[in-house]
């Protein structure tokens, strides 16, 4: 059997803890691929074909109020029925406050793409240069595409508190950003039931959405709790996904969580990809988490929208950055992090390339990289690793950087590229018996001289 190695590197470094931060993935404001559709090169997860080429102007902009000046409403009830009228529109640098009101918005969009990437048919739509002050709201959407609150353009600002938001049909998020748009929420709580509809979400052009402290719930295929092409941060919250992953992040873009919970229930745990649909701009997708708990009840093999499924790390077809700590992480299936092609990208070169950096973290489960695909795990601040590494011995690039009084407990013959370590350090691999194979050619193992090196626990350090 040809053995080309993968470069993993496992960084276990004895430092103080400075502060971790977890990339979050915003995978899927279409969201994961639906099992009924065809897996196109191009296509967006759970579902979702990849939007079209609607232009701005083309979107269908209206409200039952609209707001073009400095305006307060209170203890108002606002019901907007007709297809693609949003209830409450703020456009042209109106300034909006809106207290203790309900807003109920029926009457399906014309299109979805306008209602995913300029907020056509929204609850509530702030655009370029407008801004909304919302304390206290109640509102429902009953319609396709009818996102609760959007934010689309630059200088687009909504700042949410002490708010409750449901929707029931499909593209119809909770919180949205596209444009630079940004929206600021507090003690809010959403809850979505449609297909593509996460409960925070950015698209096209990118935005910016947080949240602090509430409760998401989302029940619709290919709808996680967040889903990212922007930034979105997520502290003290519960969410929980039914029908997707709980955070996806596409292309160059951010998820950042902490002191939260979140719970995925199909496909994957996190899933950080790139569609080529054109919503997000190609780089690194970044998943911070510091804090709290993280699950993934999907077991492996679980028929799922993606080609794998079942690990509580899911990386193709882009560049990502995880960054865990002091996360508690609780996984149905044995898989870790898998990197490999899917159904997004060019065959040979849509691989998984992740650098994941673990902090005072515990980690259990195997790694399974895939030819084209690269990792590099570091394990800091007191971390410890219990699992196999690409115990297949496929092709890959794997590196693994092991210092200080981290620890690797060996739960399978594992096959790494680079070993990043010092001889001292090698006391920490807990063998269990197995054997850990290291590359003799590859020049970050010179200071192995090609030798064989015992293990506690029975197994042995060996080139090949």
């Amino acid at each position: 059997m040809n053995k080309t190695k993968r470069n993993l590197t496992i960084a276990l470094t004895s430092t103080v803890l400075v502060g971790g931060v977890a990339v979050a993935p915003q995978l899927l404001q279409h969201q994961q691929p639906n099992t009924t559709v065809q897996a196109a090169t191009k296509a967006k997860p759970s579902g979702t074909k990849a939007p079209g080429s609607t232009s701005g102007s083309g979107a269908k902009l209206a409200g039952k109020t609209t707001v073009t000046g400095t305006k307060t409403l209170s203890n108002q009830t606002i019901r907007a029925t007709t297809a693609n009228q949003s209830a409450v529109y703020v456009k042209n640098g109106g300034k909006l406050t809106l207290n203790t009101s309900k807003l109920t918005k029926t009457g399906s969009t014309s299109s979805t793409d306008s209602s995913n990437f300029y907020g056509q048919n929204a609850g509530l739509l702030v655009t370029k240069g407008s801004q909304a002050t919302v304390n206290k709201l109640t509102e429902t959407t009953q319609a396709t595409g009818a996102n609760g609150i959007f934010a689309t353009g630059k200088n687009a600002k909504v700042t949410v508190k002490n708010s409750t938001i449901k929707t029931t049909k499909s593209s119809s998020r909770g919180l949205d950003a596209t444009y630079k748009g940004k929206i600021t929420a507090t003690n809010t709580n959403i809850s979505t039931k449609g297909s593509h509809s996460a409960a925070l979400a950015t698209d096209r052009g990118g935005g910016t959405v947080s949240l602090t402290k509430g409760t998401l719930k989302t029940a619709g295929d290919g709808s996680p709790v967040i889903y990212s092409t922007g930034a979105i941060t997520a502290n003290n919250v519960t969410g929980t996904a039914t029908g997707a992953e709980a955070a996806d992040i596409e292309g160059s873009n951010s998820i950042t969580v902490k002191n939260s919970t979140l719970t995925g229930t199909k496909n994957n745990g996190v899933m950080l990809y790139q569609s080529m649909s054109g919503d997000s701009t190609v780089g690194t997708s970044v998943f911070t988490m510091t804090n709290g708990h993280l699950t993934s009840k999907v077991k492996s093999g679980t028929k799922g929208t993606t080609n794998h499924t079942g690990a509580l790390f899911y990386v193709t077809n882009t560049t990502a950055k995880i960054n865990l700590t002091k996360v508690k992480l609780t996984n149905a299936s044995n898989t870790l992090i898998r990197l490999a092609s899917d159904r997004w990208g060019t065959s040979g070169s849509n691989g998984g390339k992740l650098t994941f950096t673990a902090k005072q973290q515990t980690l259990k489960g195997n790694i399974l990289v895939a030819k084209g695909s690269t990792l590099k795990l570091n394990l800091t601040s007191g971390s410890k690793f219990t699992g196999a590494i690409n115990s297949a011995d496929t092709a890959g690039k794997t590196t693994v950087t092991l210092k200080g009084s981290n620890q690797w407990s060996v739960t399978k013959n594992s096959h790494v590229t680079a070993l990043i370590s010092t001889k001292a350090a090698l006391k920490h691999i807990k063998s269990n018996g197995h054997n850990v194979y290291y590359t003799k050619s590859n020049s970050a193992n010179k200071w192995l001289n090609g030798k064989t090196y015992k293990l506690a626990g029975g197994g042995k350090l060996i080139a090949e």
